[in-house]
């Protein structure tokens, strides 16, 4: 039985799948398995997966059929033969003191959870590398369970920078087994986000420190149409409203505010992101139609944060069911990051390897 598990999800990952499984393998830290979950990869990945399964007896292969992000990580847990886990994704690497690092200072702190800082670079660092800085990486600190609940839960309710990823953290196993009721409500965005939601809230003892340690490769904008990140949106928020609901009684106003702020928000990206696929101006007037008649839209538009933070045009708007309006608003967000997409996608492309 290993001290730690490395549960790896891969998609089509290619030839970035190298540097990330190296980087495993050279890790100072030797008690560990590496699980490598293939997700149905019709690239070479699964063949790179079994070439290195043969030079390290450490690494276990799982071959499945494709299930997405959420279930393919949930096989590479159910299949851990260790007490603590950590995942790394396919095209990001680590330095080779992570596991040693997040380890020894899971069992010191006897956490459940330690989270490290982590650096976002585009090709192979050298184009463009920036560590986070938020707050939360301004010192080493142990969150107890009260802390937790008030510090860190309540950063997703506000789009406060703690970290939603489910990488650069090393969990208890016991809690990723235990959790993850929500993640059959939502497709695509936020996944990490509320699954790391309920492990929070069922920790007690979080240590987040301040050095960097995870490379996390930036792909740049996604001009993919997204056709669930609307219901995504509004899932998210019922999903929020319950936990506020059990768990913030005392100041449920307050956090109702944050909810109700990203939901606003989510709602210009759900926007730009009509205009992401091939959908005629009629289509996308339509869909718009549909989204301002949403009961939750509508909810969070009456909510005191939510005026005071946004200006009365774009509240207006989606209370008057001003299409033309809010069409051109997403069209504008789509025309300035046009450029800016095609720049940094050509980047990441660079000195991939």
């Amino acid at each position: 039985m290993s001290k730690v598990s490395v549960v790896v999800p891969i998609y089509n990952a290619g030839k970035k799948l190298n540097k990330c499984i190296k980087s495993i393998l050279n890790q100072t830290f030797k008690d560990f398995e590496l699980i490598l979950v293939n997700d149905g990869s019709i690239d070479n990945s699964l063949n790179i997966c079994k070439k290195f399964q043969k030079k390290d007896k450490r690494i276990i292969v799982i071959d499945k059929q494709n299930e997405g992000s959420i279930a393919t990580r949930r096989k590479g847990v159910e299949a851990s033969n260790s007490e603590y886990v950590m995942f790394v994704d396919a095209d990001d690497w680590i330095d080779s003191k992570t596991i040693e690092i997040l380890y020894d200072d899971s069992i010191e702190g006897s956490v459940d959870i330690t989270v490290c800082n982590m650096y976002k670079i585009l090709g192979n660092g050298k184009i463009f590398k920036k560590k986070n800085n938020s707050r939360y990486f301004n010192k080493e600190k142990i969150y107890n369970e009260e802390e937790i609940k008030s510090e860190l839960v309540t950063a997703y309710f506000w789009g406060h920078p703690f970290p939603p990823s489910l990488c650069a953290k090393m969990y208890k196993k016991e809690l990723l087994l235990k959790s993850g009721k929500y993640l059959d409500r939502i497709r695509f965005l936020g996944e990490d986000l509320y699954y790391n939601m309920e492990i929070l809230i069922k920790s007690n003892k979080v240590k987040v420190i301040d050095r960097a340690l995870y490379y996390y490769r930036v792909g740049g904008f996604t001009s993919k149409y997204m056709p669930y990140l609307f219901e995504d949106m509004v899932n998210g928020y019922l999903i929020q409203k319950e936990v506020i609901d059990e768990y913030y009684q005392n100041t449920y106003q307050e956090q109702y505010d944050g909810i109700s702020i990203m939901l606003l928000n989510t709602f210009k990206t759900c926007l730009y992101n009509l205009f992401n696929g091939e959908l005629t101006e009629g289509g996308i007037k339509e869909l718009i139609r549909e989204y301002v008649s949403n009961d939750k839209v509508i909810e969070c538009l009456t909510n005191k944060g939510s005026e005071k933070y946004f200006q009365k045009d774009y509240l207006n708007a989606i209370k008057d069911k001003n299409i033309l309006y809010l069409f051109e608003l997403g069209e504008s967000m789509y025309k300035k990051k046009k450029l800016r997409r095609v720049l940094v996608s050509t980047a990441s492309k660079l000195s991939i390897i």
